[in-house]
């Protein structure tokens, strides 16, 4: 089993995927769902509902991009108005109608994505081969990599920021390289449509926050921009 941790390691793998790959590419910017991720083609967009981990429905978009055999997903699941929907929600109980309900809502919702996976993984018959912490510009997320019941092998991300949940998947078949530079790829923008990263403390405080712009896209990738 192949684990990613060493960041050299993985900058060159998504150099080299980049490089090779760009011509054709897209780098998709969302100035709404505050994104820029790569793709090998324009994604379609569907919108679609997510149910939170305490059975309250919220707005999400799937952008994905079938490649050949390889598929490329990111849903994004906005949160932003989560207080709101808490609030409205018909089915109140007295363990649901705190006034801080939604942030522990909103705050599981990394836990609850990767347990879907789990439980569709297992329900598929593939294994999850590898979980741990990751990150994406010190945003802290999820990591999970699965070799599927056809032996394709996915790799997925979940991290969370501004009261948005990202999922990223790529699915590659048997015998691809691991599509791990899709994740590589991603970056969370503020309002603004600013790259950020952030500094962390030892306890995963953000102690700073640094915005600065897009770099160029590489030769042969367009950028589009969606309001």
């Amino acid at each position: 089993m192949t684990r990613f941790k060493q960041p050299a390691l993985a900058a060159a793998l998504w150099c080299l995927a980049a490089s090779s790959l760009a011509q054709d590419w897209v780098e998709y910017v969302h100035r709404t769902d505050r994104f820029a991720m790569t793709f090998p083609a324009m994604p379609e967009v569907e919108e679609t509902t997510r149910i939170s981990a305490h059975g309250v429905p919220f707005p999400a978009r799937v952008y994905s991009v079938q490649d050949g055999l390889s598929r490329y997903s990111l849903t994004v699941v906005d949160y932003t108005d989560a207080q709101s929907r808490h609030m409205e929600r018909p089915d109140q109980t007295d363990a649901s109608s705190g006034a801080a309900f939604w942030i522990m809502d909103v705050r599981a919702s990394e836990d609850d994505a990767a347990q879907s996976i789990r439980e569709r993984v297992r329900e598929a018959g593939g294994e999850i081969t590898y979980e741990g912490w990751a990150d994406v510009d010190k945003i802290e997320g999820h990591q999970m990599q699965i070799t599927n019941a056809d032996q394709s092998r996915s790799f997925i991300g979940i991290h969370l920021n501004a009261s948005r949940l990202y999922i990223l998947e790529a699915t590659a078949p048997p015998g691809y390289p691991p599509p791990s530079w899709f994740q590589q790829s991603l970056q969370l923008l503020d309002e603004e449509g600013m790259r950020i990263r952030y500094t962390l403390d030892p306890d995963g405080q953000r102690t700073d926050v640094r915005r600065t712009p897009l770099a160029d896209v590489l030769e042969g990738t367009e950028r589009v921009v969606v309001e």
